[in-house]
């Protein structure tokens, strides 16, 4: 038995409890945690069983005991998330269903008719898609900040461009193409300077850098839960900072708050949750983060920037490949970001995954402005191929995926 397959049956033996064969499992190399982290720590995958065989209770919608049971877990991990992001009071931090959900909630919630926004030229079309749609409508004036080859911002033209108008500047953490981490904390401190608010996309840094609403400036935050924060997919969140008042609800209904009004509830965190939560993604969150506080982040971070420095170094020396994105050595995270000579990127991932059993990510990685910004946007939308490690990638695994490029590249014949 190999490594993987070992690791993957002790992280997944209530996989096995269920009677599913892992025959079919020919995964040799899991390398798109940017996605989605996998695998998870063993003790989220027990909670999730255990909770989904115990009877999973909705919260605020029922007396008995599982309901109450789930009520007091959610209370308990969201006190959790508001000391991990640093915010005083709980009931600034709203579950959503992904970061999208949440990045939805923050700009609509809080942009107002006649607004002027501000992005950066790296973000993902979460932020862009429902700002653009804003601009179509004529509601807001919309500004893009150009970024370098890297996916650095430039912050000089960032600040120039803040005006009495300017209401909101929304930035992520770390480029999902590059990896290119932006310093939000002087970007918080400027731009609260200015008299703007900041909304900072952290679905590619929660959970590897340490995240602090109050000591960086940060007035909205928004993570995903599946992904370093390694809960299951069906989880986020948004932590709203001090200095934000009057966001309306995106999304209403049931609350099981205040069921006699007609309106949404304006209390926090209700008045934004409406809907059934995830609770077993929830409680898996929790667990993830039980997990990232024994560990440490320090060493998570260091771990998957390991794995980083080792492909950078091997891939840096076939001259076939073509690396983006910041040296190992510059401020960044572990998402990597290369094109092969001559090759579209789907082909190669659909050859390591089809010949290799080898998962990476490829395209456009639903941000066409990073890659406009890097000069990867062809005129089919060519792309990258993406390589992101996680904490739990194996050396073996990046040897598996290291000698399958070694032998793509050294072939001259097409693949079909």
């Amino acid at each position: 038995m190999d490594d993987f397959t070992s690791r993957f049956i002790t992280s997944g033996a209530w996989v096995c409890k269920n009677g599913y064969s892992l025959n079919k499992y020919i995964m040799k190399a899991y390398l798109d945690n940017a996605a989605t982290s996998f695998p998870k720590p063993p003790h989220s995958l027990e909670r999730v069983f255990e909770t989904i065989s115990r009877g999973v209770g909705t919260p605020g919608r029922g007396m008995h005991e599982i309901s109450a049971k789930a009520n007091d877990e959610i209370v308990v991990i969201r006190k959790q998330l508001a000391k991990f992001f640093g915010v005083l009071e709980d009931f600034r931090v709203v579950f959503t269903y992904s970061a999208t959900d949440a990045l939805n909630m923050a700009i609509k919630g809080f942009v107002r008719d006649g607004d002027h926004v501000i992005i950066s030229s790296m973000e993902h079309n979460s932020v862009l898609r429902p700002l653009r749609g804003l601009e179509s409508q004529g509601k807001i004036v919309l500004d893009v900040i150009p970024c370098d080859k890297k996916g650095y911002l430039n912050t000089k033209a960032l600040y120039e461009k803040i005006n009495e108008k300017t209401r909101l500047v929304v930035v992520s953490h770390a480029s999902n193409v590059t990896g290119a981490i932006q310093p939000i904390e002087e970007i918080g401190k400027e731009v609260r300077k200015r008299g703007a608010f900041l909304l900072v996309d952290a679905a590619q840094t929660a959970g590897v850098l340490p995240l602090h609403l109050e000591k960086q400036h940060i007035d909205m935050l928004v993570f995903a839960g599946h992904k370093g924060l390694f809960a299951l997919q069906g989880t986020g969140g948004l932590v709203i900072g001090s200095r934000i008042e009057g966001l309306k609800a995106w999304r209403e209904g049931g609350t099981g708050f205040d069921s006699k009004s007609e309106s949404q509830p304006v209390n926090w965190p209700e008045a934004f949750e409406a809907g059934t939560h995830n609770i077993p993604g929830i409680l898996s969150l929790g667990e993830g983060l039980t997990f990232i506080e024994d560990t440490g982040i320090e060493t998570i971070a260091e771990t998957e920037l390991t794995h980083l420095r080792y492909l950078w170094e091997k891939l840096s020396y076939n001259e076939e490949v073509i690396l983006y994105g910041p040296s190992p050595d510059e401020a960044r995270v572990a998402v990597l970001s290369f094109t092969i000579k001559g090759w579209d990127p789907e082909d190669i991932g659909h050859m390591l995954n089809q010949n290799y059993g080898i998962y990476v990510r490829t395209g456009l990685h639903c941000a066409p402005l990073a890659h406009k910004t890097i000069g990867t946007y062809g005129d089919d939308g060519e792309g990258t191929i993406r390589v992101s490690p996680g904490f739990f990638t194996t050396k073996l695994e990046l040897k598996e995926f290291l000698k399958a490029i070694k032998n793509i590249t050294s072939t001259k014949v097409g693949w079909y």
